[in-house]
């Protein structure tokens, strides 16, 4: 009776070993699937491709045919929304959209993403809020737009870029306006980003090996960080 108690305990202490390694095991993939996930994700906003800053320059070389007092009006417009988008204060969007949008018209915002499509004043209102939030700062080359005119109705195209503490992205931004009195005011706004993600031939070039080296010696830079602000917080429990 001894013999199969000893047999006993010994297959339950087996037993509960492989439960455990299963239950740790059960864990263990998906974090490191959703750590491959997250990594992935991560360098593909790194490894996106643009063009060279001085040829995003060239775009704006020519200033469109927009007469002066057209364009000094449009530049008017074109600061207080670079402004707003600086700012992000929810407290101004109100002022923002009254100045610089009309509610009785047919407006729409069109934003970088599949589905930011915002039509309609309050539409187009709620989704520069959500922008202040949780974008980030966005920049574009107000004074260099490329503007052009006809009668009262004027387009522009710009550059930028959008900051955000995991990285910068270049952006277009182009948008058309009529006048009302004195006013410009937007009746179309449109983001767009000025990359691409990364092609298999990529894999052929130097650059791209020292992109992904100095991509995971941040990442090791950022973990080793991270874990220097935890040990503390772990030691004092």
């Amino acid at each position: 009776m001894e013999s199969v108690q000893a047999c006993d305990t010994f297959g339950g202490s087996v037993k509960v070993g492989l439960n455990r390694k299963r239950i740790i095991a059960a864990f263990a993939i998906p974090l490191f699937g959703l750590g491959a996930f997250l990594f992935g994700f991560d360098s593909s906003l790194h490894m996106k491709s643009s063009a060279a800053n001085d040829v995003r320059r060239q775009y704006l070389v020519e200033a469109g045919d927009a007469p002066p007092a057209v364009r000094a009006g449009v530049l008017v417009a074109l600061r207080a929304f670079q402004e707003g988008y600086v700012r992000r204060d929810p407290k101004q969007l109100d002022p923002f959209m009254s100045t610089l949008f009309s509610k009785n018209d047919d407006v729409l915002l069109m934003g970088t993403d599949a589905n930011e499509w915002a039509r309609g004043y309050p539409a187009v209102s709620e989704f520069i809020q959500a922008d202040w939030r949780q974008w980030g700062d966005f920049r574009f080359a107000v004074d260099d737009s490329i503007i052009s005119s006809a009668g009262d109705v004027a387009w522009i195209a710009s550059v930028g870029v959008l900051h955000t503490p995991r990285a910068d992205r270049p952006v277009r931004f182009s948008a058309i306006l009529t006048r009302n009195g004195d006013r410009w005011l937007f009746r179309q706004v449109h983001f767009q980003w000025d990359d691409r993600d990364p092609s298999p031939s990529d894999l052929f070039h130097p650059s791209t090996h020292l992109r992904i080296a100095n991509l995971l010696v941040e990442q090791i830079l950022r973990a080793a960080r991270n874990a220097g602000t935890l040990l503390p917080l772990t030691a004092s429990k």
